[in-house]
């Protein structure tokens, strides 16, 4: 759900567990996570979030500030995210081609073509990552197919402030900046996203699946939210 805090909307996801307290997290990208006790009701979360506003957009307005994307000029040499590790542009000039062509190698991320904008690299990179993200997510996706329910839909699609999906179609969605993470990271989300089409919430039920079904979860989900905001300095 999204709340507004001093004419601010900031996301929030709510889990409700077996415990007497509620406790508020602020996330690597600005949202919220609130952890509350099962009985409690919206208005109180919302009430107690409000009672908190001070202090929750305080550590937002920290993170922001941190996390201001810093400005990509898509130089030679210049380092990017594949896969969980930051790896160097290296420029091949290939007269007369069309279009740039990516691949990911030892040395980094080569580039063939003629046309070295900043445009046509950065299109041609977000291109190369749509398509990892596309392929990874199909294959752990078939990993699972006897374990979890099968998608009606995979899709890889722009999401700013999440990193996957499920609608109650059982479409799953994933955001195409996921092959910038390990793979073991992607593979949790694809998990994660397939567990929702069996429990369409964040119940301890629903967590115990994840958790049995993919034993790294709460370690990808670390991961995710120390280094999330370095993936979102793409743009």
């Amino acid at each position: 759900m999204e709340i507004l805090l001093k004419d601010q909307k900031i996301y929030c996801e709510i889990i409700k567990r077996k415990r007497k307290t509620m406790e508020i997290q602020v996330q690597a990208d600005g949202s919220l996570r609130v952890l509350t006790p099962k009985g409690l009701g919206k208005e109180r979360i919302q009430k107690a979030l409000k009672e908190k506003e001070n202090w929750i957009l305080k550590k937002v307005l920290e993170i922001n500030h941190r996390d201001t994307p810093e400005t990509r000029i898509f130089q030679e040499g210049e380092g990017h995210y594949g896969f969980g590790h930051i790896k160097p542009l290296c420029f091949i000039k290939v007269p007369g081609a069309r279009k740039l062509q990516v691949r990911l190698g030892a040395e980094g991320f080569i580039l063939q073509g003629e046309d070295f904008s900043q445009e046509s690299i950065r299109k041609s990179l977000e291109e190369w990552y749509r398509s990892q993200t596309e392929k990874r997510a199909a294959f752990f996706v078939k990993k699972y197919r006897n374990t979890l329910p099968r998608p009606s839909q995979v899709q890889v699609k722009t999401q700013k402030k999440r990193w996957g999906s499920c609608n109650h179609k059982g479409k799953v969605m994933f955001n195409w900046k996921l092959s910038m993470a390990p793979a073991w990271v992607l593979e949790y989300l694809v998990v994660h996203e397939l567990c929702h089409i069996e429990e369409f919430n964040h119940s301890k039920n629903f967590w115990t699946l994840v958790k049995r079904t993919y034993p790294r979860s709460e370690e990808a989900r670390k991961w995710l939210r120390e280094n999330q905001w370095k993936l979102q300095q793409f743009e």
